[in-house]
């Protein structure tokens, strides 16, 4: 059989019978020629759903991030209870998907969470080797606590899923660099440690909670920030 005659068996309509429809497309893919289908295209431009699939995904990300963005605005004004329609609302997105993305409120709040350590994480690396690193990042992070006040409640004390679980690794991680440079330098004293860090920032984080202000949620923190810094100097100093 010439190649020929295989594209004119390839491009003959065929009744839909499983047996030809496997033999046909093995032949006409190892041959090269280019079968016929109702649903397809013979002009070289390929399957449809193959030049979508890159596009589907562009599409998928910009709604992830419109709704995560969405959602740091409508938590900030109504709080973690605010409802989640409001969200998908002013994201521009259907419920269908905002639940695709994030079935519950936790895991937006992770989600948060995540964007803001992927900044400070960047932030860290920016400061690398710079003396005052670490009081850098620590203000940073008291500023994201006063920008996500509503979502560190449930952060703190909400359920242990495994993606929050792996968020607060990644925050020791971040701590614990510029904090141990801060304790060789001398910046602070030698037996704070990143759980002792930690805990000062769910401190703040309480403080910083249900205020809807955010001028004056920021000056709480500053403050609170600014007595706790004082134990945070070396002994003697």
């Amino acid at each position: 059989m010439t190649t020929k005659t295989l594209d004119v068996i390839c491009m003959t309509t065929r009744p839909a019978w499983p047996k030809w429809t496997l033999v046909s497309t093995f032949v006409c893919d190892y041959t090269g020629a280019m079968p016929r289908s109702s649903k397809g295209r013979s002009d070289g431009e390929g399957p449809k759903l193959g030049r979508e699939g890159p596009k589907r995904r562009r599409d998928a990300e910009e709604n992830r991030t419109r709704i995560i963005a969405a959602a740091r605005e409508v938590f900030a004004l109504q709080g973690f209870e605010a409802p989640l329609s409001e969200i998908a609302s002013r994201s521009g997105v259907g419920r269908a998907t905002l639940y695709r993305n994030f079935p519950d409120r936790v895991a937006l709040a992770a989600a948060i969470f995540e964007d803001n350590l992927v900044a400070l994480e960047a932030r860290a690396a920016a400061l690398e080797g710079q003396a005052d690193a670490f009081w850098t990042l620590l203000e940073a992070m008291v500023e994201q606590q006063v920008e996500a006040h509503a979502i560190f409640p449930t952060l703190l004390t909400g359920p242990k899923i495994p993606a929050l679980e792996q968020l607060t690794r990644r925050t020791r991680t971040l701590i614990k660099g510029p904090l141990q440079a801060a304790v060789e330098a001398g910046a602070v004293r030698s037996d704070l440690g990143v759980n002792d860090v930690i805990t000062m920032l769910a401190m703040i984080a309480v403080v910083v909670t249900g205020d809807s202000s955010v001028s004056s949620r920021r000056r709480r923190a500053r403050r609170v920030l600014e007595l706790l810094s004082e134990g945070l100097q070396p002994r003697g100093a």
